[in-house]
């Protein structure tokens, strides 16, 4: 067997691998603006997570939210590395942290839903 057009796939992705282990990471599939957005984004609701960890303190199962959390602060900081040289490493990275971020807003929800969130009624508004 004459093999033709696998190594011309080999040959097209060029300095595209890591010479180490020869894993591929494709550079370019994102345009520059589009990953910064998202790497921003992420970072932007990172931060608004941080700001609430003394409110999390507070819930029932925060725990579980820090351990969220923790991974998420892990994504973010492998997509910080990964994001000018590896976009599949980078789409990998912040898919796992909006997974987590959906979690997290799933527990949320659910919270609000039993009324964690209310605000506590004073004596007059109770119409004592």
């Amino acid at each position: 067997m004459q093999y033709l057009l696998l190594p011309q796939l080999i040959e097209q992705e060029g300095d595209s691998f890591y010479r180490i282990t020869y894993r591929w990471k494709p550079k370019g599939l994102i345009p520059e603006p589009y990953r910064r957005n998202m790497l921003k984004d992420a970072q932007a609701k990172f931060e608004r997570l941080s700001l609430a960890e003394p409110e999390i303190l507070t819930l029932m199962y925060a725990d579980r939210y820090f351990k969220i959390l923790r991974a998420m602060r892990l994504q973010l900081r492998k997509a910080h590395f990964a994001w000018r040289s590896d976009d599949l490493e980078l789409l990998s990275q912040l898919g796992d942290f909006y997974s987590g971020y959906g979690i997290l807003l799933r527990y949320l929800k659910l919270e609000q839903q039993r009324g964690r969130f209310e605000k506590p009624q004073t004596l007059k508004s109770q119409g004592v």
